[in-house]
């Protein structure tokens, strides 16, 4: 009798899940000791915040107040495009919670660039930086006007 055909064998895709795991394990392991986000060097000392308040016109503009002072910062035009839409990711987000959207939000700028938009009545932070220069500089000229 021969041992060595008693013996199982293990089946290709078998084989090939394992080298996946190992792939996966051996990847997930490089990210926690290497890159993990801790190491990166951002910069998290805000440069400026502005605390902005959005209402909606009839035209389907925002005019944005500076809720510090009451005053009109700017009124952007028409649909508004970017801004509308990240107003109405927020605007959805509180409705959800039941909170009303009068409340200011939080515009901030950092030292090394970042530019978020914070609702902190939601915990939902905006990164700003991650939809291109073009849309960032929409809300960037809110911490221009009327600097406090």
């Amino acid at each position: 009798m021969n041992y060595a055909s008693l013996q199982p064998k293990l089946s290709a895709s078998f084989k090939a899940a394992i080298i996946c795991c190992m792939i996966s394990l051996f990847g997930f392991l490089i990210n926690k000791l290497f890159l993990n986000e801790k190491s990166q060097n951002f910069d998290s000392r805000p440069a400026q915040m502005k605390v902005l308040k959005f209402e909606d016109q009839e035209d389907g503009g925002v005019t944005v107040i500076d809720a510090n002072t009451n005053q009109v910062i700017d009124v952007v035009q028409g649909e508004a495009g970017f801004v509308r839409g990240v107003l109405r990711t927020i605007a959805r987000e509180r409705r959800i919670r039941g909170i009303s959207k009068n409340e200011p939000l939080y515009l901030i700028s950092f030292a090394d660039g970042r530019l978020i938009l914070q609702d902190t009545k939601t915990n939902t932070n905006i990164d700003l930086e991650s939809f291109g220069s073009n849309n960032v500089q929409s809300f960037r000229v809110f911490l221009k006007n009327n600097e406090s």
